[in-house]
């Protein structure tokens, strides 16, 4: 009898251990869909701003997906973009192409970290650049 009890609320909590992981899974792969949608929409409205001249709704947008990564990045995440929007800024009257390639490197580097997926060991070795599309007018 007891050896029937002990079977029981083992397999009870081995089925509530088992639907406990699966839901932190279920959770998990959601946060990561959800942090991927905001990361696209940041890399597309930083599409929208390569160049000397943008439109002012393109503007908006990177700003929004800026303001956006606040609730989803990680703290190197957010501290790579505040160097980059900082770099960037119009009011940087010192901006630098090379530091501009330095910085977006590291928050590409650090947004692929945040997702599970550095492409190098260090984000030293990681270089990226934005690229415009080279039609005269259009930015993305």
């Amino acid at each position: 009898m007891i050896t029937a009890i002990i079977s029981a609320l083992a397999a009870i909590i081995a089925s509530a251990g088992a639907i406990y992981l699966t839901k932190q899974k279920e959770r998990e792969a959601e946060w990561r869909a959800k942090k991927l949608a905001y990361y696209e929409e940041f890399f597309g409205a930083a599409s929208g701003i390569v160049g000397l001249t943008s439109p002012p709704d393109t503007k908006v947008r990177f700003a929004t997906a800026v303001n956006n990564l606040h609730l989803i990045g990680s703290q190197g995440v957010v501290v790579a973009l505040h160097a980059f929007c900082d770099e960037i800024a119009i009011s940087n009257p010192n901006r630098s192409a090379d530091l501009h390639d330095i910085l977006w490197s590291r928050l590409v580097w650090e947004i692929r970290s945040d997702l599970s997926d550095p492409p190098t060991k260090t984000p030293e070795s990681f270089r990226a650049r934005l690229w415009a599309s080279g039609i005269p007018g259009r930015n993305p």
